[in-house]
Order: C-alpha cells, then structure tokens, then sequence
C-alpha cells in the first residue's frame, strides 16, 4: 500500500509545486548534510591512521621507531622458523657534520642512512632509536645458510653505509659502528638488544681507539660468551665514487637483502647501475637496477662474471 502525502490526496498523488519544491529542498539539505557528515568521518578516520602511523615511526626517516621495534621483533622471534640477529648500529663522524652543517644537513645524513639500510636489508625490520642510533632484525634469506650468515650480512650493511653521499652540495661520508647478537631461538629481545648494544659499543671504542670502522658479534662458546671485532675490507677509493663514476664492466659487489653477491655493471647514471650479478644461491646471474649506496667496488676476481664482461672493456 503507497501511503500519500495529504496535500496529494485531493489531486491523484501528485504533489503540488510548491510542496514538490520544499521535498526537494528538504532531500537536498538531507543529503547536504549525511555528505558532511561522511566526509568528517574520513577526515577522522585519516587522522586516526595518520596518529596510528605516527606511534610507531620516527617522523623523520619513515622508519619504525622504538616502540613499534619491540612489538614486530617480538613477533618475529616467536612465530619466523628462520634465523635471525638483533643488530645495534651507531654512526661514527655524524657529530662533526651535525655541528659544522647545521641539523638540517644532519637529518638528511640520517635520511640517506636510513635508505642505505632498507636497501641493504630489504624487507628485514630497521628502525630508528634516536639520535644516530639504529636497530635491525635481519633474518637468513634461507633455512640452509652459513651458520654464520649474520657476519657476511653486517660486512655488507657497513660497505652499504660507508660510501660519501652528496648532501647540498656538501660530499660527506659517515661509518657504522655495528654490534650484532644471533638471535637463535631465543625470544628474550630486551636481552638480545642489551648484549648488541654492548657489542655496539666495543665496535665504537674499536673505532675511537684505531681509527678504523669495526663490527663487534657475540660468539658462543663452550665456556660462554665472548665478543669479537671484525674490521671490513676497505673498499678502493674509487670505490667511494658515485655511479657516474661506474663503466660497463666495471666489477662490483651488490648488497642486498643481508647477502654480498659479485657482479658487472653493464651500464650506469647519477643514481644508480644496471648490474649483472650472481643469483643467491650462487647458480646463474640476474639483471637488476641496483642504488648505487648498495654498490661497492670489487677487488675480488669471479672468472665466470669478469670472462664474460670482457668484452666490455
């Protein structure tokens, strides 16, 4: 049964004009005001997300901040079947840069490490404690790896960090001073950072007192724990060059994902390099576009890469 609108009873069901013309506007200011009342729910609904964001990441590298480390390593040491380590990583040289170029130059040191590292570890958690203090969970790329995978891995996030960047015109250069813990099976993460941090700052004193970068881990033994430093390779000073500095077949090493893997570069530009490089488990090669923070020069020879690159030189 169609129910009618008094003023429409006398004339068929049409509604007269003038109170045709007040249903209307009175649908339009309905409709007027349920928009308003959609749109304010999604601006609420941003802001939420945008705070929930906020909590969990440090504002200025997009990186997670304290807080929301502990909740995702936490996670990852009681549910991932893979190996891992917890990793404290603290720049040498930022303190001069900061106080000769000013903050703003200073944070976008701190910027480009942060991009250096996500490059380097991939999907691994990285994070942002404060200052120039950084943290990682790198996890095994694959079950079967070396049992001291985690070494290779923080060789390749310190050659990562290691090369100048150009900052406002400025070609600055910081280092890493790395302590690595292997994580194990262990869930105690307040622990694991604990005993990083103390290795991060025996890589520290390693630096302050020889001038050299240096990557403290704890190794376990029979009679328990002892912490040993470990000097990277030095990389050839042309190695600190940008891509533009790269020519095809010019050998390099890719770090990626935790892992060092040879390669050739086969062309380059400002930013980065089309690199043919070794595939993870060491059969066939791949092509990529690679950053150039994650290319080092390679002094190492690989006959079957630099055979084939021959032609390039």
């Amino acid at each position: 049964m169609r129910i009618l609108d008094p003023a429409a009873a006398d004339t068929g069901g049409v509604l007269p004009d003038d109170a045709r013309l007040r249903a209307e506007s009175e649908t339009a200011r309905l409709q007027a005001r349920v928009d308003q009342l959609a749109a304010h729910v999604q601006q609420l609904q941003q802001e939420r997300a945008s705070l929930r964001w906020m909590a969990g990441h440090d504002e200025l590298t997009g990186l997670a901040n304290r807080r929301l480390f502990h909740a995702l390593a936490l996670e990852l040491l009681r549910g991932d079947d893979r190996s891992s380590a917890v990793l404290i990583l603290d720049l040498n040289g930022f303190k001069p840069i900061n106080d000769t170029y000013g903050h703003d130059v200073g944070d976008e040191v701190l910027c480009a490490v942060a991009r250096r590292m996500t490059a380097c570890l991939g999907d691994d958690l990285v994070a942002r404690f404060g200052g120039d203090e950084f943290a990682a969970l790198p996890r095994a790329p694959h079950p079967d790896v070396p049992e001291a995978w985690w070494q290779q891995m923080a060789g390749s996030l310190s050659a990562a960090i290691a090369p100048p960047m150009n900052i406002r015109g400025h070609t600055l250069s910081v280092t890493a001073s790395i302590g690595v813990v292997p994580a194990g099976r262990s869930a105690d993460l307040p622990g694991l950072l604990r005993r990083a941090d103390q290795a991060m700052f025996s890589a520290k004193r390693h630096a302050n007192t020889n001038g050299k970068t240096g990557i403290t881990w704890v190794v376990a033994t029979e009679s328990g724990e002892h912490m040993e430093t470990y000097e990277p390779a030095a990389a050839p000073v042309s190695a600190s060059g940008p891509a533009a500095a790269c020519r095809p077949g010019d050998p390099v090493w890719v770090h990626r994902n935790g892992a060092r893997r040879a390669g050739v570069v086969e062309s380059a530009c400002d930013w980065a390099a089309l690199v043919r490089y070794r595939c993870p488990n060491g059969a066939g090669t791949m092509v990529d576009t690679i950053p150039t923070s994650c290319l080092t020069f390679r002094a190492v020879a690989d006959p079957y890469l630099d055979r084939e690159s021959a032609t390039y030189r």
